[in-house]
């Protein structure tokens, strides 16, 4: 009874110093940018500690986090109009990027059930909100999951958001909810990175037959991640081996190759871009102006394919709650690897980005939070 008493006053303790922490006002470092432009607009900044407000949020202090070509893009102004329409008013700069972590659990909103101060987590964040590229976060508990055991917090940070994208791209854009997984086939452009690796290994836990485009030191990888084959972009056979592979119910453009390079004698039935250029429209054109157009470059595409009974597609990450919980089960039974390129520290992060933007990469960029070795 003594010691029951001792732990129920180390967690109220704790949760105190917590919320005393938030409501001071007190301040965090985080990688930041107040105005669009290249990688030169990140800076280590002083930020506030996000405060609980929503009954349903977490706070959570970073172990881990990942870097993501969307972290890229919007350093560059991407979705200036459309994320904004989404951030309900709140200020858009500074602004933190970063869309996956792992970390501990500091506080949560009373509403919140499933989480303990203390638990160890890892969870993706919407796009509308402040990133994981700072101490602390703040996110709903329904994008966040118990980190699996067998997982560091760099390998924990490494995966979701990727394999959410790869998942959303297939199953959702793709049909393969609806699809029985016997006698399909699908073609991965790029495949060694970020995406293409969680790509690879979601469809092979599905028995779906898998073929994965690469370069020479990255075949590999991709064959041990569980691809029926691998082809190396580089040689002069590629074009012929992939026609060779016949009928393909999905082509996922991992590479941003863009379906008019596809070649002509390759055949497939869906193919699947993560390159749309909604966003980009609705920056230029607003709301209407960049929805018409989007859908006009739509309907053209398909209409050109339409001869060849083909569909052209658009891909994006969703923040679908049972999506989660698949790749979370995935994650957990070890179907779903980390496939991680290279770690930095946090006050390393400008050199992350820049490496990811250099390409090649062979999975994931993540930076660990200094002197974090839990």
């Amino acid at each position: 009874m003594a010691t029951l008493f001792k732990s129920f006053l180390k967690l109220h303790t704790y949760r105190s110093v917590q919320y005393s922490t938030v409501q001071n006002g007190n301040k965090m470092q985080a990688w930041q940018i107040h105005s669009y432009g290249d990688l030169t607009e990140l800076q280590l900044t002083k930020a506030r500690i996000p405060c609980i407000e929503d009954p349903k949020d977490v706070l959570v202090a970073v172990k881990a986090a990942s870097v993501n070509p969307i972290d890229l893009l919007m350093i560059e102004g991407y979705g200036r109009t459309t994320f904004n329409i989404f951030r309900n008013n709140s200020l858009e700069f500074p602004l933190t990027l970063g869309r996956d972590f792992a970390g501990v659990v500091l506080d949560k909103g009373q509403d919140v059930e499933k989480f303990n101060v203390g638990d160890k987590v890892y969870g993706v964040i919407p796009i509308q909100r402040q990133g994981s590229h700072a101490e602390q976060l703040l996110i709903n508990e329904s994008h966040v999951l118990l980190q699996p055991s067998h997982l560091k917090p760099v390998e924990a940070a490494s995966t979701l958001y990727t394999a959410m994208t790869a998942w959303s791209a297939l199953f959702i854009t793709g049909g393969l909810l609806m699809k029985s997984p016997s006698n399909l086939k699908v073609l991965i452009l790029g495949a060694s990175g970020g995406v293409g690796t969680m790509a690879i290994q979601i469809l092979r836990s599905k028995s779906i037959y898998t073929i994965g485009t690469c370069s020479t030191d990255a075949v590999p990888l991709v064959r041990a991640l569980g691809a029926n084959n691998a082809y190396d972009y580089t040689t002069k056979t590629f074009e012929s081996q992939i026609e060779q592979e016949g009928m393909f119910d999905i082509i996922l453009d991992c590479a941003n190759l863009g379906h008019t390079n596809i070649p002509k004698l390759w055949k497939y039935k869906n193919y699947i871009s993560l390159n749309s250029p909604l966003i980009k429209n609705t920056d230029k054109f607003g709301v209407l102006g960049g929805l018409s157009t989007s859908i006009c470059q739509l309907l053209e595409s398909n209409i050109s394919k339409l001869p060849n009974s083909q569909s052209i597609r658009w891909g994006y990450f969703i923040p679908s709650e049972s999506g989660l919980q698949f790749i979370d089960e995935l994650i957990k039974s070890k179907k779903i690897l980390p496939a991680i390129h290279k770690v930095f520290g946090f006050n390393d992060l400008p050199t992350a980005y820049k490496t990811l933007s250099d390409g090649h990469t062979r999975g994931k960029i993540v930076i660990e939070m200094n002197n974090c070795n839990t």
